[in-house]
């Protein structure tokens, strides 16, 4: 994702917000619009705007230059997050939880950890750090992905064409995964269980522990790694 530096800011100087915010609404409205795609028809664009734009603000506020990241890729994950986060919190989605959305949101909050933890690191990684970094990543959206399966929905996932060998195998994953999380550290299961089963973001999900949003993203990239092993050494496949 290239990006030229923006004229809200300069190499090295200071950084004016509110002109990134003007700069990029555009790039909002494109995050928009392609999220769109996937979502039921009655949703509005202008909604998925509107989230977005609460993301490019708190993304314009917290850049720092000085990391060696361009904005526009600074930006990406925090407008795609809040556009799920608003999206999550629509009536509809509580009424009726989408699978895919619970995971495209879970990966896109994946993927901004990773990104944060090794921004302005790459060229002091060595080869085995960044294969290592990049293993903890895919395990940790594998086990975003056998959350998002698991809610009382599932027979919507299935869908009629499977056949019932494939929706047995589907139930057996999904009582796995439910037998994997009680196993895990309480505070672990609790960011799990409120972010996947009770649609909160992970804001929410933390203050109910007492943890801030930073921490609560370490504690949910951490659970879902720990989570993977778990469900792998029941002999789950979760790739």
């Amino acid at each position: 994702m290239t990006d030229s530096t923006p004229s809200g800011s300069v190499p090295g100087g200071p950084v004016n917000p509110d002109q990134l915010v003007v700069e990029y609404m555009g790039f909002v409205t494109a995050l928009a619009k392609k999220i769109l795609r996937g979502l039921p028809d009655f949703v509005e664009l202008g909604d998925l705007e509107s989230y977005g734009q609460i993301g490019l603000i708190e993304a314009s506020r917290r850049f720092d230059p000085a990391r060696g990241v361009q904005f526009k890729t600074f930006a990406y994950y925090r407008i795609r997050g809040a556009i799920y986060d608003g999206i999550r919190k629509m009536a509809w989605f509580e009424k009726d939880p989408d699978w895919d959305v619970n995971f495209q949101a879970a990966t896109n909050e994946i993927l901004t950890d990773s990104a944060d933890s090794n921004s302005g690191s790459h060229g002091s990684m060595t080869l085995e750090d960044e294969i290592s970094a990049t293993r903890d990543t895919i395990m940790r959206i594998a086990g975003a992905r056998l959350l998002s399966l698991d809610h009382e929905s599932m027979g919507d996932i299935a869908g009629d064409q499977e056949s019932p060998e494939e929706a047995a195998e589907l139930a057996s994953v999904v009582q796995i995964v439910r037998e994997s999380l009680e196993q895990m550290d309480e505070k672990e299961r609790a960011v799990l269980e409120n972010y996947y089963f009770n649609h909160m973001t992970l804001e929410e999900a933390g203050a109910t522990l007492g943890l801030s949003k930073s921490w609560t993203s370490r504690v949910h990239a951490r659970a879902l790694k720990n989570l993977g092993a778990l469900v792998k050494k029941r002999g789950v496949d979760s790739g």
